[in-house]
């Protein structure tokens, strides 16, 4: 019996030799043992199997999902990505999406957290204490800017104006330094640097770039250079001067002004008074422009000479006749709406008027040199 087991397996062998392509090992085994015959038979082709673990995905000690996920592939220690498999509104907590296979069968557990819900506290400290805090909420791996910095802090490392979020809750700690401050002067375009105002900037350092905000220029005045719009920090304390000039507007105007019964001065386009050069009295003067300079008014009446508003009223050709009403006398007006204490006109007579003007809304008509009447009183 032994002899003829030996001639069979002594026939597999050589069949194995001849046939290769059968899937045998073509190894010579001791042919009289039943280990040999064994060793010959179960052979495992590698090329078919995979590899399958399960996961359980959880957030804290509850599963998350309707069932258990299975991943195959076709070693141990095979990378599957894992983001397909996510349950909805869910993120990996460790924010790596990433699975590594092990063993065939194994069952492992993947800690979730829920999307949008990481926190990062952040503490702002200055001089070992807390100045200010705030907290910021994303994904895990999320870089999200801080945004309240504590007013008159900055930060020490300005590269430090975003935090990654990590897995879960976490505390971030970041250096701030106070602002320091200067105390600008603003000073008129003249010999004696005349202050007409101040206001205080602050900023993170000493040769930081500040940009002035219109609001904090004095009412009734611009810079004279731009350029001064944009201040350089000095050491903390400091006390810096910038000119400014009285604002202005021009616009045309055309029309006639008048002067009453005094001399009146003229002045440049800067609004400094021409010592030597006046209009007399009760005159009339054309005018094409009208000025707004630090709150006065001004009207042009010659190429570089202005007359202020206040010193001459504005008026209107109209050669008419006027009418007093029946019943009273009238009173009579100088240009400024001021009623002349001695001076009126009977009722019902009329009067030769040759312009009109308009004080503080009123209409008058001029019926004499500087003697006017009122709308009011005519006919």
């Amino acid at each position: 019996m032994k002899n003829t087991k030996s001639t069979i397996i002594k026939s597999l062998v050589f069949s194995g030799i001849v046939l290769g392509t059968i899937g045998l090992q073509s190894t010579i085994v001791d042919a009289a043992t039943n280990a040999g015959i064994d060793a010959a038979t179960n052979v495992t082709d590698t090329t078919t199997n995979k590899i399958t673990n399960q996961i359980v995905f959880t957030n804290g000690d509850v599963e998350v999902g309707n069932a258990a996920t299975i991943v195959t592939g076709t070693k141990v220690g095979q990378v599957i990505d894992l983001t397909k498999q996510l349950p909805a509104g869910y993120q990996v907590a460790s924010g790596n999406n990433n699975y590594t296979l092990g063993k065939d069968g194994a069952i492992n557990r993947v800690e979730l957290t829920k999307v949008g819900n990481v926190t990062a506290t952040v503490h702002y400290i200055y001089n070992s204490g807390q100045v200010g805090s705030e907290v910021l909420t994303g994904n895990a791996g999320d870089s999200v800017s801080v945004s309240k910095v504590p007013a008159g802090y900055y930060l020490a490392n300005k590269s430090q104006n975003k935090v990654i979020l990590g897995s879960g809750s976490s505390d971030v700690y970041l250096n701030v330094n106070p602002a320091i401050h200067n105390t600008i002067s603003f000073v008129q375009d003249n010999t004696a640097k005349t202050e007409v105002g101040t206001t205080t900037i602050s900023g993170e350092a000493s040769g930081d770039k500040v940009t002035l905000a219109s609001s904090s220029l004095p009412a009734g005045y611009t810079l004279k250079n731009t350029d001064d719009s944009s201040v350089t920090m000095q050491p903390d304390g400091s006390k810096q001067q910038i000119t400014v000039v009285a604002s202005s507007k021009t616009e045309d105007f055309k029309g006639a002004v008048g002067t009453m019964d005094k001399l009146v001065s003229l002045y440049s386009d800067t609004g400094a008074k021409l010592d030597a050069r006046s209009l007399g009295v009760d005159s009339s003067w054309a005018t094409d422009k009208k000025l707004t300079l630090n709150g006065d008014t001004y009207y042009r009446v010659s190429t570089s000479e202005w007359v202020k508003g206040s010193d001459v009223y504005s008026y209107t050709s109209n050669p008419t006749t006027v009418v007093t009403k029946d019943g009273a006398i009238s009173h009579l007006y100088d240009a400024t709406g001021k009623v002349s204490p001695s001076r009126s006109v009977s009722a019902n007579s009329a009067w030769y008027s040759d312009r009109t003007t308009m004080i503080n809304g009123q209409k008058y008509y001029r019926v004499s040199t500087n003697e006017w009447l009122s709308a009011n009183d005519v006919k």
